[in-house]
């Protein structure tokens, strides 16, 4: 039986966390529980920011996806940002993944968004193949960031060209 996919809730709450870490472990990021904690609880209070899915095969969280809601003249207003995606080593080959992206897709287009964006390093040419093989192509841009100090500013900046806190 394929994994199920369904929109995260309060009570998903520690499967997501420990997903979230197992991703941020394997792409070497520091993680930050407390952090992470209060994003996706704010995601979750606040659906006019975004959504998270989590899929489950036989009960257990095999993998998960964050999508934002940004603004961007260039992209014609609205779009979605397919902030994180993420599936478990074991479960990595099935077309999990694959069924992830047609969530995201369907999210757009079932609330009028026109583009859903991501970001991927550039060293992770497997992903790069696979969103390519979908349909998304790369871009003659850079993708710049500025961290700004304090906690707050930080939260704030998880934020910036999204809808607003």
């Amino acid at each position: 039986m394929p994994p199920t996919i369904t929109r995260m809730c309060s009570e998903d709450e520690a499967d997501f966390l420990a997903l979230t870490q197992s991703f941020y472990h394997h792409e070497h990021f520091a993680f930050d529980a407390a952090a992470s904690r209060s994003m996706v609880r704010h995601l979750l209070a606040n659906e006019q920011v975004g959504a998270v899915y989590l899929a489950r095969q036989n009960g257990r969280a095999v993998g998960y996806l964050v999508l934002t809601h940004c603004y961007s003249l260039e992209f014609g207003g609205p779009f979605v940002l397919l902030d994180e995606i993420f599936v478990l080593p074991d479960e990595q080959g099935t077309g999990l993944g694959k069924r992830l992206i047609d969530v995201a897709s369907d999210y757009c287009r079932d609330n009028g968004f026109g583009y859903l964006r991501l970001e991927v390093q550039k060293k992770n040419a497997r992903a790069v193949a696979v969103y390519q093989a979908y349909g998304f192509r790369t871009e003659d841009r850079y993708l710049m960031s500025l961290s700004l100090d304090g906690p707050a500013e930080r939260m704030r900046n998880t934020f910036s060209g999204c809808t607003a806190l």
